[in-house]
């Protein structure tokens, strides 16, 4: 039996390394996949699968609406649309190809013919969320990055449809309501810890680190910064 994959082990993941590098002991629990990913985790990347349609056509409204140039200043140029409408294009084609490609790559490792046709965009998000959710539990378990650790780089096809998720989620800000938890992050020590309704952890929104936290874990994080803060003012 091996560990689930997801970001349910973060914190586990953590504290497993830190354990290998100073032998410091820990209590957190860990997931395990059944086989591969954990019940939970399958449960998310089929809910994300679903839902991505309909993003989709949301950020498309971005398009349409379109984002007014900057002309004045240098600071960050580089991150404003040049054209209106242009950052919704940029994700609708990053999330769109990354779809095409998924299920071109699934095509090809079951043996199964390629993607035929080159209809409407719609038509093909259509066809492409259709065709992955029929496979998708086998992606999870069989795809040769299944196992692979999620986080933005990751190969996992859990992963990357919770990459193209959240970052339509984002760009519609249809993010649930968060509690940002002002103080650093344990990992990457960034300000980056939030907790959104209804969640069991706190979640490092560092796409890079993606860190989880119980509360208790939180707490005793924090106590951790002030006692060093004490001795550091003394």
């Amino acid at each position: 039996m091996k560990a689930c994959p997801g970001t349910c082990n973060n914190a586990w993941r953590l504290a497993e390394a830190q354990q290998a590098t100073d032998d410091t002991r820990h209590d957190i629990p860990v997931t395990w996949g059944q086989p591969v990913h954990c019940p939970r985790c399958t449960h998310r990347a089929h809910t994300q699968l679903a839902e991505l349609p309909e993003l989709i056509v949301a950020i498309g409204l971005e398009a349409l609406h379109g984002t007014a140039p900057k002309n004045t200043g240098t600071i960050g140029r580089v991150h404003i649309p040049a054209w209106p409408g242009q950052a919704a294009r940029m994700m609708t084609d990053h999330i769109v190809g990354g779809l095409l490609e998924l299920e071109d790559d699934i095509r090809e490792l079951r043996s199964l013919n390629a993607r035929t046709g080159h209809g409407s965009e719609g038509r093909n998000v259509t066809a492409a969320v259709r065709f992955l959710t029929a496979h998708l539990d086998w992606a999870l378990t069989e795809h040769p990055a299944a196992g692979e650790i999620h986080d933005r780089l990751s190969a996992n096809p859990a992963a990357q449809i919770t990459t193209w998720h959240r970052a339509a989620q984002r760009f519609t800000r249809r993010d649930a309501r968060l509690e940002h938890h002002r103080v650093p992050c344990p990992r990457c020590e960034l300000l980056t810890l939030y907790r959104a309704d209804g969640d069991d952890y706190i979640e490092c929104r560092n796409i890079n680190c993606q860190l989880l936290l119980t509360p208790g874990e939180y707490h005793d994080h924090t106590h951790q910064l002030a006692g060093e803060h004490r001795m550091a003012t003394v």
